[in-house]
């Protein structure tokens, strides 16, 4: 059995169980904004950093869409209701982070988030000292599915991609993943089938308490 040397996380959907908050300020945000199921675009943007979502709600929508608009409001929902009833983490992850710490194997973020964001909110969570890098969005030149965020947190933990393991919830994280040469495991979020790229996975688990109890089991082997 393959023995990782560090483990990398996407954040939004896979730390964090915030997609669904996301998803739900974004149908708010279209309906004042005059447009139907717009929540639901959620399913084609996710993974990508904000350059890429601009673009491919200009591509879709027009340019005269009001990105801007759209962005700040829906940002102020999601803050809204975080501030109200809090940020959840996702199932398992803290005795996943237990785990990595105690058999010394290092941690990385890989998210398409900004930096400032993706700092505030393993702060908040009280995590962030798990995590020996966090390679963001906005420190990268190319959004998922392009694989520099992941060969950057690789290079960060001081790794070769085929010594990482990563731990994805979107298509396109797994096909930044799987294109840096990364071991992937699927934790489904709000996509729950992926039949394109499932046979490319080293695993697919319900939460991320499963994986520490199969990486224990791998490392005994």
């Amino acid at each position: 059995m393959r023995q990782y040397r560090g483990v990398i996380f996407d954040m939004d959907g896979l730390i964090f169980d915030s997609e669904r908050i996301i998803m739900e300020a974004w149908q708010e945000m279209g309906r004042q904004l005059g447009y139907e199921d717009f929540g639901k675009n959620i399913f084609q943007t996710l993974g990508m950093n904000r350059e890429a979502r601009e673009k491919y709600f200009l591509d879709k929508y027009g340019e005269k869409f009001p990105y801007e608009v759209f962005q700040e409001g829906y940002r102020q929902l999601v803050q809204r209701r975080i501030r109200e009833q809090g940020l959840p983490t996702k199932r398992g992850l803290g005795e996943l982070l237990d785990y990595l710490k105690g058999e010394g194997i290092p941690m990385a973020v890989g998210t398409s988030s900004s930096r400032l964001y993706t700092l505030q909110k393993l702060q908040e969570a009280g995590i962030d000292a798990y995590f020996s890098a966090v390679i963001c969005g906005d420190m990268v030149t190319h959004s998922k599915p392009h694989p520099e965020i992941y060969e950057r947190a690789c290079e960060a933990l001081a790794i070769e991609p085929g010594e990482a393991l990563v731990l994805e919830d979107s298509r396109n994280g797994i096909r930044a993943a799987l294109a840096a040469g990364a071991s992937v495991i699927w934790i489904p979020d709000l996509v729950t089938e992926l039949p394109q790229e499932e046979p490319y996975l080293t695993a697919r688990f319900e939460h991320l308490g499963q994986v520490a109890r199969w990486m224990a089991r791998i490392r005994t082997a």
